[in-house]
């Protein structure tokens, strides 16, 4: 099973090496994936991509913050250069500014929950084409040994009365 997206944790990884040590393929292991996911409660998955889509989330908001910064920024020093008539159409603009930084932040916001669903719905694909790859290549029970040692007692038995008649005949 080769893949490059969805990401998984590092140690699912397994990378094949040229002589050289260049990576030549990156591929994870169905067995590694398998027991990851269901480690725990059972929950990996979630947790996993709910902290990928955390940091996308904390990443925008620290972009909103700054901008929002650097807009105040800007206004304060536009209000030292302006006189008082324009300073309402400054701080109109500053605050609509203001609102479609909001509004660009909300948007990443909901596409990063979005990817998030995506991303858990393509892993939970990869671990259930694992599990079905597990049980294809599983090989087959074996019998009870009981089973067999009960049949060759059980004739056993049968021959040593058939003998015991035989001679006592």
């Amino acid at each position: 099973m080769n893949t490059s997206e969805p990401l998984l944790p590092k140690h699912l990884y397994i990378l094949s090496t040229a002589p050289d040590g260049t990576v030549t393929n990156v591929t994870f292991s169905p067995d590694k994936l398998l027991a990851w996911s269901e480690g725990g409660r059972g929950d990996a998955v979630d947790k996993w991509c709910k902290q990928i889509c955390d940091k996308k989330i904390a990443a925008i908001n620290t972009w909103e913050d700054n901008r929002i910064l650097q807009l105040e920024d800007d206004w304060a020093s536009a209000e030292n250069d302006v006189e008082e008539e324009d300073e309402d159409e400054d701080e109109i603009r500053f605050n609509l500014a203001c609102e479609a930084v909001t509004r660009e932040a909300e948007m990443k916001r909901e596409n990063a929950r979005e990817q998030m669903a995506e991303h858990k719905a393509a892993i939970e694909k990869l671990v259930r084409q694992a599990r079905a790859s597990n049980a294809a290549h599983t090989p087959p029970p074996q019998e009870s040994h009981l089973v067999r040692y009960l049949i060759a007692v059980g004739i056993g038995i049968v021959m040593g009365i058939a003998v015991a008649y035989v001679l006592f005949t």
